[in-house]
């Protein structure tokens, strides 16, 4: 295959895509519609689950997500393809130990005897492990795009911090060596970017706006558009009352629907403006593009709903109004 050829630009930038965000606000739904928005443009994408997550497979029409890969999407239409994993620190040892050329078995039973012990020693190196593995998907060229789905916003710092971390607490040796390839990746501008998700909520906006900084500043990772999930339709009608709507179509409202549909104009105008407030504050505090995805009126997402989102990821990002005036 070749370079990611799919809109937008910012998708293909980079072989490694890391995406972030609090619990709860959409994290997996967005890697998951990046990776059906790359594979329709034609890019072989593998999507890895970090935290085990296996409700992804489903989501993309496939089964539940293990550590064996598996396809989960093909486009005839342009060669693209969607396949799936997880790593857990577990498996991402064991690998480690096969590229340093153990044998099977004495693989397997160093991997057993050793993991809990240098886990439990040593901080971070869990994350290492896995970051580890994914910079070597990476150096192998494993696929077009790696989109890798990372632990909620209170893991996500720590989890892409382990490396820098390591690097601080050892002075040489294999881990640091690690330590030093995965940060290289991390930082690597061309090789490796970050996709941060929120919703047009008050406290998501305040935990991604220091997470932003936290990622950016202290780790040189790269910034792609954010992602702000769940938003709003706009409706230009919530300016009327239902008693001046109903008059402009020549109809009359008994009083106790008038009054039920001006509570829902009130409700909806409400929404609005608190999700204007929460644009004008990400506008200001952290002037990235945005992709603004739809609120979806379901309890479940379904495959289905995937297409709807990968096709709002890939309109023209929004500028913040402090920088395009």
């Amino acid at each position: 295959m070749g370079p990611v050829r799919a809109t937008p630009v910012w998708l293909g930038r980079t072989r490694v895509l890391v995406v972030v965000g609090k619990g709860g606000v959409g994290t997996s739904t967005v890697a998951a519609s990046s990776a059906l928005l790359a594979a329709k443009g034609g890019a072989d994408v593998l999507l890895v689950a970090v935290d085990g997550k296996p409700g992804l497979g489903p989501l993309l029409g496939g089964q539940p997500l293990g550590p064996a890969e598996q396809t989960l999407r093909t486009f005839t239409r342009g060669g693209g393809r969607v396949r799936g994993r997880t790593i857990s620190p577990e498996q991402a040892f064991g690998d480690y130990l096969e590229l340093k050329g153990f044998g099977r078995l004495l693989r397997r039973a160093a991997s057993a005897a050793s993991f809990d012990l240098i886990a439990g020693s040593t901080p971070g190196m869990e994350h290492l492990l896995v970051l580890g593995k994914i910079k070597e998907l990476d150096r192998e060229k494993a696929a077009d795009l790696i989109i890798v789905d990372v632990p909620p916003a209170g893991h996500a710092a720590p989890f892409l911090r382990s490396a820098s971390a390591l690097q601080r607490a050892v002075a040489s040796g294999p881990v640091r060596d690690q330590a030093d390839e995965v940060s290289a990746l991390l930082a690597d501008h061309q090789r490796c970017q970050c996709v941060l998700v929120t919703l047009p909520e008050e406290t998501p906006v305040n935990e991604v706006v220091e997470l932003a900084y936290d990622l950016e500043d202290d780790l040189g990772l790269a910034l792609a558009p954010l992602v702000v999930n769940a938003c709003w339709p706009e409706r230009p009608g919530l300016s009327m009352s239902a008693a001046a709507a109903a008059k402009q179509q020549h109809m009359t409202l008994p009083a106790a629907t008038r009054r039920a549909l001006d509570g829902v104009v009130r409700f909806g105008r409400a929404r609005l403006d608190s999700q204007h407030e929460q644009f004008a504050r990400l506008d200001e505090a952290l002037p990235l593009p945005r992709v603004q995805l739809p609120r979806l009126p379901a309890a479940r997402l379904l495959p289905a709903h995937l297409d709807l989102l990968a096709s709002a990821l890939a309109a023209e990002p929004i500028m913040p109004q402090r920088v395009s005036q």
